[in-house]
């Protein structure tokens, strides 16, 4: 048995309920993942006396005011962890960090992830926002995204300037929804599908990320 991050061998005293265990994490890839301390107040980003950063005060200067709620860093121990499971296929990593996931669950919403193009899902065969939105509480699949170049071949002035992709799918009433996405990297993808849904009339609509980009980072390509 391998750790499903690093993948080195793992001292697994065996047991009954060892054959339905799927979701083995190593000791030091269990506490590798780096909480982030309070910074900016709309997305995360460390930032000092806890101030806006950049990327939101730019947000706010075209009249977009969305709060995001992320829970990690995207640095080197988050980037090998999100290859692994969501390049990797290795959808049992959710059970890793669903009880911080589950943390942010709230009463009366509904948690809408981020969707995938139809061709990306296919090739993937699964939507990594949506398995994480699940470990969260009820989720409604409320938007649909036209097929667009990856994130991952767009420069960063390339991605705040993309057309919206998103649509309805179906519309649900609600109070209040909470998108949720596996990493907030310009805040592209999460202004526009806010943008979609406001002008569907749903009025309050936040954010959860798994991951929040550092300004600076050196880890590999989202």
């Amino acid at each position: 048995m391998n750790c499903l991050v690093c993948r080195k061998p793992l001292n697994v005293k065996w047991t009954p309920s060892t054959l339905f265990k799927r979701d083995w994490v190593c000791s030091d890839c269990e506490t590798s993942l780096t909480p982030l301390v309070p910074g900016c107040p709309r997305c995360g980003h460390p930032t000092e006396d806890e101030k806006t950063c950049p990327d939101c005060i730019r947000w706010l200067a075209i009249g977009l005011d969305l709060t995001v709620r992320s829970l990690y860093a995207y640095d080197e121990a988050g980037a090998n962890w999100l290859h692994r499971y969501k390049f990797g296929g290795d959808v049992a990593l959710v059970e890793h960090v669903k009880p911080v996931l589950r943390a942010c669950r709230e009463k009366g919403v509904w948690y809408v992830p981020i969707p995938l193009g139809e061709e990306r899902l296919k090739q993937r065969r699964f939507n990594q926002a949506e398995l994480l939105a699940r470990a969260i509480g009820p989720t409604r699949p409320l938007l649909q995204k036209t097929e667009v170049l990856s994130q991952r071949e767009l420069g960063k002035g390339e991605r705040r300037h993309r057309q919206n992709p998103f649509a309805i799918q179906t519309e649900v009433r609600c109070e209040k929804i909470v998108l949720v996405d596996d990493v907030y990297t310009t805040g592209t993808t999460l202004h526009q599908a806010v943008l979609t849904l406001k002008h569907a009339g749903y009025r309050e609509v936040s954010a959860v990320c798994l991951f929040r980009a550092l300004n600076k980072s050196k880890t590999r390509p989202i």
